[in-house]
């Protein structure tokens, strides 16, 4: 995986844990709102945000 791709997942996951959603994130990483989501299928980040959520 490039460095680049890594940095962005990691910044849309911090935008979506923030309260965004796709289209918003895609607008600030300009990128494709369909990229966003499948940053978003790809890695669970539902399920990673309900467990942040429990663990709080």
């Amino acid at each position: 995986m490039p460095k680049n791709l890594k940095l962005d997942t990691q910044k849309a996951y911090r935008y979506y844990c923030l309260g965004l959603n796709s289209k918003e994130i895609a607008k600030l990483l300009d990128c494709s709102f369909r990229t966003v989501q499948n940053y978003m299928s790809a890695e669970n980040w539902k399920e990673k945000k309900a467990k942040l959520k429990k663990s709080k």
